[in-house]
């Protein structure tokens, strides 16, 4: 479906200036489903790739609400209903901050122990900077081979990383036919319960992100974080390190 459509539904009822950032938003999500999840059609998006979407984003939870808002109007033309934007929009107030963050990183996360499942997810993002939807979708057969592990960055980009066999051995005993799949809502309460017992402000699973970067930074230089990052310029990075 075009999304050229839904940007002249119920037209008399938006402003331009608010048609013009619906359309660069839609557009975003459009794209993001497209290189995260293979999504060719905008009506199979659903409330777990929003939540997705906004979880790689580094926002505040005023920024993620007027998100909401937008998709609330156009719902009926994707695979999520008012009332999961309804739920979504309040697990985002608990989950993010109020406003945007100076910085997202945890400290101590080697102390952090997770649900079996959700510790895989969490070791992936935690000890090799993997964006949550990396770490919790894998099809062994496509992207396990012996301990390498292939997958997309955000604009679509193959990486790889080599794990631990201890790790490859982990994903492979919580796959289910296959696959290594985890709800990334639920892994993020999972996460955000532990965090909080830690004394620290539940920042996002992406803060683990910012975590793993700033403790390369210790060792390698920004360029080098950069390209494990598979960011595409090093000013993307900076976000991360500060």
């Amino acid at each position: 479906m075009n999304l050229c459509y839904l940007y002249l539904i119920d037209l008399e009822y938006f402003s331009l200036d608010y048609l013009e950032n619906l359309r660069n938003d839609l557009t975003n999500l459009s794209n993001y489903a497209k290189a995260e999840f293979k999504v060719q059609d905008i009506r199979e998006i659903n409330i777990d790739i929003v939540s997705s979407w906004i979880e790689s984003k580094d926002i505040g939870y005023n920024t993620a609400s007027n998100y909401m808002s937008e998709l609330n109007k156009v719902s009926d033309h994707f695979k999520f209903t008012k009332e999961e934007i309804k739920d979504l929009r309040a697990d985002l107030k608990k989950e993010l901050p109020k406003a945007e963050l100076e910085t997202r990183a945890y400290k101590n996360l080697e102390k952090i122990e997770l649900k079996e499942k959700h510790q895989v997810a969490f070791e992936l993002q935690k000890d090799y900077g993997l964006r949550v939807n990396a770490s919790t979708h894998i099809n062994l057969d496509k992207q396990l081979n012996g301990n390498t592990l292939t997958y997309r960055e955000k604009g679509g980009k193959l990486s790889q990383k080599v794990l631990s066999p201890n790790l490859a051995q982990k994903i492979r005993e919580n796959a289910v036919e296959g696959k290594y799949e985890v709800n990334n809502r639920t892994y993020a309460r999972d996460f955000q319960k532990q965090i909080e017992k830690s004394g620290q402000k539940y920042n996002g699973t992406h803060g683990i992100r910012h975590s793993y970067a700033q403790k390369m930074l210790e060792n390698h230089s920004k360029a080098e974080v950069s390209k494990e990052l598979g960011h595409t310029r090093e000013e993307i990075t900076d976000t991360y390190l500060r």
